[in-house]
């Protein structure tokens, strides 16, 4: 009789007997193989797609041949651990019990003794400390890893949520710390261990909760705790005895918001595979990414995989689909492969008015499987999101103010705030501000009004420093009812770039891109985080991205182009993409004047300082290149130098 095994991926790679005994696969290339297949326990994969993505530097011939050497070495150490499928593998769950399996099924769970045995299970993240130097490889395991590391503290939000409303103050001290655990700048969590141990009477851990919360936040973002959480501790500080007040803010336990059922509800269909059953795995893949990506708009309700899919082949109406999915969207799709080549045609439908808001086609090569399920799902997402909320704003547009919910006020606030004027600018912030008092709990509406209140900086509403401070407010409001809300994240980002602390706003943009990788807006301030950082190269690859995400971008994406390309010395370059600027700001006229001038073309050099001259007659340059957040003296001196150069 077979041995069985536990394969753990969620940390350090382990292979164990069922006694205890490790089995010795000491291969980088191995455990990167059957990490890669544990992830993907309910896909199929063939070995020309593993053998491209652990070496797919040395060709054909010679990936192949490696590949079968690592499995031969894996066979001869535990054979029972891998299955053959035709020309496919995958783990034998049959003999091998897999953490991350176990993990993703726990994950799902509503029992508090289940969230805990899946947040046991998470020893890290993904296999932990293992480099390949694979290209193809580490573009998978990144997202990956950020990914359930996201799971991880959203089981811990869940388990926090469960156990707050039992009232078992220790239990929530556990929950509390198992969140610190995997994130110990959550700064909602030490506020609300802080309130908790004085709740239980324990008034010195409380205090010696927010010393270690400020020597956290210090060390992990250069930052210190908010003003909420410093009253908090002035107050238990002066309180002389060991009962304080009570929590109210539940920072970071917030259930589902009561505005979850106004927001729109998608539902992606299988897509129909026109190139038989060897491409199976494709389509379905492509759906499921699609599935998990859309599901991370705050904006949207996604219909889970399993009701989706429910519907294969069923000769039924959209129109009925939708009513027992409770959906008003879905997607369909069809694929066909001819040789190289995949065409995937795609469309957003509105079940409820039985019209068809969007289509689009998609042709590519299909040299690199992975990649082109990361580029079509990214720009499906990214798309479908947009339409799906343009199709809801129409709706608002044509009710009165009056008659509108949270979520269509807040549409509607969106609407004016895409428009980018003065005008549209206040009634956006007063949008926003009418959805928070129709919920006040309405996590991503105080996000909104921090990003309205970021455009009133552009537009000069009122002094700069009040409005960051707004700004801010805002935000941090927004995390106390959602730890998770990755606009949040973002506007803290900028709020601290704007304040010059370039370690904490990449920080929160990380934060905010492992919540919602797929946001373009969230990708594109990564780039310009990036290149006031002073790392150019991948700035530039960060706009790039956010443009291929959504083709219809915002002009201010060109600027965020423009400036790492002028410190990459593509002064051309630079101009060319302020060229596509049609009403330039003060950062345009300056990027052009400054590449015009590393050029040395006279007259078009004369035409840039011409039009800085006459949008900006008070320009002073010394106190303009002071005023930018950049973190190397040498960028800063890179503008000088090349606007001295624009005078002589």
């Amino acid at each position: 009789m077979e041995r069985s095994l536990r394969l753990n991926v969620l940390g350090g790679f382990e292979v164990r007997w069922a006694n205890g005994e490790a089995a010795q696969i000491l291969s980088r290339k191995a455990q990167a193989l059957l990490g890669f297949l544990a992830v993907g326990n309910t896909r199929v994969h063939s070995r020309e797609q593993l053998a491209t993505l652990l070496w797919g530097a040395v060709g054909d011939e010679r990936a192949r041949h490696n590949l079968r050497q690592t499995l031969s070495k894996i066979r001869a150490c535990c054979d029972s651990l891998l299955i053959a499928r035709g020309d496919s593998l995958a783990i034998n769950t049959q003999r091998c019990a897999v953490d991350i399996v176990e993990f993703d099924r726990l994950a799902k769970s509503k029992d508090a003794i289940e969230l805990r045995h899946c947040l046991e299970l998470y020893g890290g993240d993904l296999l932990d400390g293992l480099a390949t130097r694979e290209p193809a490889f580490e573009e998978w395991l990144f997202p990956a890893r950020a990914r359930y590391r996201r799971i991880a503290c959203e089981v811990a939000d869940q388990l926090i949520q469960l156990v707050d409303g039992q009232g078992n103050n220790d239990e929530i001290i556990e929950a509390l710390n198992q969140r610190l655990l995997l994130d110990p700048a959550c700064e909602p969590a030490h506020a609300k261990l802080m309130e908790l141990f004085v709740r239980v009477g324990r008034r010195s851990d409380a205090l010696r909760q927010y010393q270690s919360c400020v020597e956290i936040l210090d060390r992990e973002l250069g930052a210190e705790p908010s003003p909420e959480t410093r009253s908090l501790y002035a107050e238990i500080r002066s309180s002389s005895s060991d009962t304080g007040p009570e929590w109210t803010r539940h920072a970071g336990t917030a259930g589902i918001r009561s505005v979850h059922e106004q927001r729109p509800t998608v539902a992606v269909l299988p897509f129909d595979n026109m190139s038989g059953s060897e491409n199976a795995y494709f389509v379905d893949g492509i759906v499921e990414d699609l599935i998990t990506a859309l599901s991370r708009f705050d904006s949207l309700v996604v219909t889970a995989r399993g009701s989706s899919f429910f519907y294969r082949d069923r000769a039924i109406s959209d129109r009925q689909i939708a009513q027992e999915l409770g959906a008003q969207f879905l997607v369909r799709g069809s694929l066909q492969r001819a040789g190289k080549r995949v065409r995937i045609n795609v469309q957003l439908l509105d079940a409820v008015a039985e019209s068809h808001l969007w289509g689009a086609r998609f042709d590519r090569e299909f040299e690199d499987v992975f990649v082109l399920q990361d580029e079509i799902t990214s720009t499906l997402v990214s798309t479908l999101a947009g339409q799906v909320e343009a199709a809801r704003l129409a709706s608002a547009r044509r009710a009165a103010p009056e008659r509108l919910d949270a979520y269509d006020i807040l549409l509607r606030g969106k609407d004016h705030h895409h428009r980018f004027t003065a005008e549209d600018c206040r009634t956006c912030i007063d949008m926003f501000e009418r959805a928070i008092e129709r919920d006040p709990d309405y996590a991503v509406a105080h996000a909104w009004l921090a990003c309205g209140l970021g455009q009133a900086m552009v537009f000069k509403l009122d002094e700069i420093p009040k409005l960051v401070d707004r700004v801010e407010a805002a935000a941090r409001r927004g995390l106390e009812l959602d730890a998770n809300e990755s606009e949040c994240h973002r506007l803290l980002a900028q709020v601290s770039l704007a304040r010059r602390n370039l370690k904490q706003s990449l920080w929160h943009q990380e934060r905010a891109l492992l919540l919602n990788p797929n946001d373009d807006r969230s990708v594109v301030s990564m780039g310009e985080i990036l290149s006031f950082v002073g790392r150019h190269e991948e700035a530039e690859e960060w706009v790039r991205k956010s443009m291929k995400l959504n083709p219809y971008h915002p002009q201010r994406y060109w600027t965020h182009l423009a400036r790492p390309l002028f410190h990459l010395g593509r002064y051309q370059a630079a101009l060319d993409a302020l060229e596509n600027i049609s009403q330039l700001r003060i950062d345009d006229h300056t990027y052009r004047v400054a590449a015009s001038a590393r050029i040395g073309e006279a007259a078009a050099l004369e035409i840039a300082c011409a039009g800085l001259r006459d949008a900006y007659p008070d320009f002073e340059k010394v106190t303009y290149v002071e005023s930018l957040p950049y973190e190397l003296s040498r960028d800063r001196q890179d503008i000088l130098d090349a606007l001295q150069l624009a005078e002589s």
